[in-house]
């Protein structure tokens, strides 16, 4: 057990990385003391994380059943769910930190001398410890405000909240330390130092002189430069965001930085992000335990023997995995890992199985369980249970579409053929896939007929992934599911902390009146709806891009969303368009980190697959300007099963 916890989740692919600590020159002894206290923490962390996230499934499918055998509930269970979730997201974000699994852009700084790089690398670090403190301190402030009021139904000091925000920003101080001591050299740290304090000086002497404080238009100009600057510098998008919303602050008299710590915590504190974790548990239980597979085999019976077969076949696949596992990335690990060799032994260049497999991820972002859904659900007034049974035709015309264009181009540019399967052999792989496909109906049923709430309901997925795979399939064991636990708890609080700090940050483009200079420039522009749409695709597309999606959703979709419906748009067909639009901006080069998730996962360059997914990237945009003119792609559904 303790080398599971230790292990944790795996590092993610970025856009660029740090070196890791064990690839440098062997530091002093207090330096490796330190670190092995780091490790020792991390491992604690990562302990109550598992019986933090244990413990909420076993407090949500006990209150499943109270309800529906004795028909009550615990009035208490949303407020313990909340300091769950806080847990999850702060520390697990703070674990997050410390694997490097956020989400970076470090481009520019790939481009730069090794000794300019190096500074460049050791600023981030610090940038983060003096965010981190920054937090700290606004959170302990927070902490003496809220201990004099306690919660409804618990009765327990509202202090507690704040608790989890106050371990996870001093966990991420002690491993930027870390980092600070064992990753990067002595220079690069203090030329990396003095500038952080010199441009920190500055910031706070603007904030202690009223005459020399910005106005608020011109402060959230300035905080978007320097925000979209220390993006492609290579700051974690969820710090950027952090850091952005304290420089406001620090450069006006709005509010005090307080009001950073109690967006940060509002921002995660929904009931309704407690999906988030659970159907990321649920997709890692069944894709680690062979689904995607079975899924593939399905789809291999169905669509292999279509030219261009197997690329047929991952669109098909991705589609199907799409309806396991709520997040994009884990379906490109879970689908291309299972597709590499067998396109390459088919004689399949990589570069075109990367480039159809990130189109294909694209294409499914409105795909029930998806987190994108979720988040969505969780910020604007739209049903979350409308979006789950809408989705699914979109996406199944963007799906269309890619089957379409991989035919043609197969046409011109003949590949292997494969035989079509036998009857036994597709019934065979229907049988197999039976099971895992009942995941998703039964999510949809449940919500869509209010036989459970979407907690609820993702809480059963993963208690029916767990039966699945440990007794019907047998392929984890309790080794496995510890380490599933812990690597769901730290990529849901990755996840997570981003939602917290877009919280924070949408917070601040709200003060800053951006709405109301976003419905300006709409009227501006004539009130036109399609012009409306067309500019909501390509923001989201290009926001989406840069900010990983998720944040861009959070920031921009209480913005836009009501903007929508004063044009009569219907709420469920706009959720579709944002959802497609984002989608297509994680799966673009040169920023979308999408993109480089399956170019790693395919073993091909970026340069290679940025050319093979050209036609695909149009495809898909022509498939969302189809969907965003034609609402009865986002609303048939509805209209057949009823809002």
């Amino acid at each position: 057990m303790v080398n599971i916890l230790a292990n944790g989740a795996p590092e993610a692919v970025h856009l660029g990385s740090a070196p890791a600590p064990e690839a440098l020159p062997e530091r002093g002894a207090l330096a490796r003391a330190y670190q092995r206290v780091m490790e020792m923490i991390g491992w604690l962390a990562r302990a109550v994380l598992f019986v933090v996230l244990v413990g909420e499934l076993c407090l949500i499918l006990v209150e499943v059943s109270q309800r529906i055998f004795f028909g009550h509930s615990f009035l208490w269970a949303e407020e313990i769910s909340r300091l769950a979730l806080l847990t999850i997201a702060f520390i697990g974000g703070a674990l997050a930190y410390r694997s490097h699994q956020h989400t970076t852009v470090a481009l520019v700084t790939d481009a730069l001398s090794a000794p300019l790089r190096r500074m460049v690398m050791a600023m981030i670090d610090v940038t983060i410890l003096m965010i981190a403190a920054v937090a700290f301190l606004a959170a302990t402030d927070l902490l003496q405000i809220n201990a004099q009021s306690i919660m409804p139904m618990l009765q327990w000091n509202l202090g507690l909240t704040v608790v989890p925000f106050i371990a996870g920003m001093l966990l991420i101080g002690l491993f930027a330390i870390e980092r600070l001591l064992i990753v990067h050299r002595l220079v690069p740290v203090v030329q990396a130092a003095i500038a952080a304090g010199i441009i920190g000086g500055i910031v706070y002497t603007m904030s202690l002189i009223p005459e020399i404080r910005l106005e608020t238009g011109s402060a959230l100009v300035a905080m978007l430069v320097v925000f979209f600057a220390i993006i492609l510098l290579g700051l974690p998008v969820a710090f950027a965001m952090l850091l952005g919303s304290i420089l406001f602050l620090l450069a006006t008299d709005l509010a005090p930085t307080v009001a950073v710590a109690q967006n940060t915590i509002d921002g995660s504190g929904h009931f309704i992000l407690l999906t988030l974790p659970f159907f990321i548990w649920a997709g890692m239980i069944m894709e680690k335990g062979g689904i995607s597979r079975r899924l593939v085999g399905l789809a291999m019976a169905l669509v292999g023997h279509f030219r261009g077969g197997l690329l047929q076949v991952v669109i098909m696949t991705t589609y199907l995995v799409s309806g396991v596992s709520g997040s994009k990335i884990a379906d490109v690990v879970a689908v291309g890992s299972v597709m590499r060799d067998e396109l390459e032994r088919k004689g399949y260049h990589p570069k075109d199985g990367a480039a159809v497999l990130s189109a294909s991820a694209a294409m499914s972002e409105t795909i029930p369980p998806s987190i994108a859904m979720l988040v969505l659900g969780s910020v604007v007034p739209v049903s979350i249970g409308a979006m789950f049974i809408a989705g699914l035709l979109p996406a199944a015309v963007l799906a269309l579409i890619l089957m379409a264009l991989v035919y043609v181009m197969a046409v011109r540019n003949p590949t292997i053929h494969v035989e079509k399967a036998s009857r036994a052999v597709v019934v065979e792989a229907t049988l197999g896939a039976i099971l895992p496909l009942l995941m998703p109906a039964i999510l949809v049923v449940g919500i869509k007929f209010g036989l459970a709430t979407p907690t609820e309901v993702s809480s059963v997925a993963v208690l029916y992934g767990i039966l699945l795979c440990a007794l019907v399939y047998r392929s984890i064991g309790w080794g496995s599911f510890i380490k599933i636990a812990v690597e769901c708890a730290i990529t849901s609080g990755m996840v997570l902390f981003i939602i917290a700090a877009a919280g924070s940050f949408a917070w601040i483009m709200a003060a800053g009146n951006l709405p109301q200079h976003l419905v300006t420039l709409l009227h501006a522009a004539g009130d036109n709806r399609y012009l409306f749409l067309a500019g909501s695709i390509l923001i989201l597309i290009v926001v989406g891009s840069l900010l990983e999606g998720l944040p861009a959703l959070i920031i921009l979709g209480p913005i836009l969303y009501p903007m929508a419906t004063q044009l009569g748009i219907d709420g469920v067909h706009y959720a579709m368009v944002l959802l497609l639009s984002m989608g297509v901006g994680i799966f673009m080069p040169p920023l979308g980190i999408g993109f480089y998730v399956a170019c790693s996962v395919m073993g091909t360059s970026v340069e290679q697959t940025s050319k093979a997914i050209l036609p695909y990237l149009l495809a898909l945009l022509f498939g969302i300007l189809a969907v965003s003119a034609v609402p009865f792609f986002s609303l048939a559904l509805l209209h057949v099963f009823g809002r």
